[in-house]
């Protein structure tokens, strides 16, 4: 199984240090595209390196380690035409964030009204304890929080992404 999945990617895209979004130009495919093959590289540059180790990070030589594989990855990105981590990231995390939007609209169209009806079947369940509604509840919000990251995508966005998300599943989908 690879190492590379969607946490990994992310873990790549925090490596190079996430900024918050600002004012963005349009989305377009060649920059899905970029993405798609930049991140394709990554992952094989990851998968074949010892050095790709958060543990190996803090031993002797790490950061002479750490630099190399940073430029490194900075050559991959650059050669995507990405002019810098930062630009590499938001545009990585547009990618990412509008598959996942697509991917929940797509298969699970109702999912907030399908939350809120298990939100209140949890609430009126005499069945259970206050300290288990209070857990489920918690488990429900988590939940709920990690769909509304998706929900930041635009449409535009994801009118994007759609034709590659295929294509996105495959290379980086939960059996990756």
């Amino acid at each position: 199984m690879s190492k590379f999945s969607h946490i990994s990617c992310a873990a790549v895209a925090v490596f190079f240090s996430i900024t918050t979004y600002a004012q963005q130009p349009a989305l377009t495919k060649a920059d899905v595209r970029n993405v798609i093959d930049a991140a394709k590289e990554l992952r094989t540059e990851i998968d074949k390196s010892e050095d790709y180790n958060f543990e190996k990070m803090t031993e002797m030589g790490a950061t002479l380690k750490g630099q190399a594989m940073y430029n490194k990855y900075l050559g991959i990105i650059k050669s995507y035409g990405f002019a810098n981590p930062e630009t590499w990231a938001q545009t990585a995390t547009r990618v990412f964030s509008a598959y996942g939007a697509y991917e929940m609209q797509r298969t699970a169209p109702n999912l907030n009204a399908q939350m809120q009806q298990a939100l209140s079947q949890i609430q009126n369940n005499p069945n259970l304890t206050a300290e288990q509604k209070q857990q489920m509840m918690q488990m429900m919000g988590q939940a709920r929080q990690s769909t509304r990251s998706y929900a930041s995508a635009s449409s535009a966005d994801i009118e994007v992404v759609k034709p590659f998300a295929a294509e996105i599943e495959a290379e980086f989908g939960k059996n990756r």
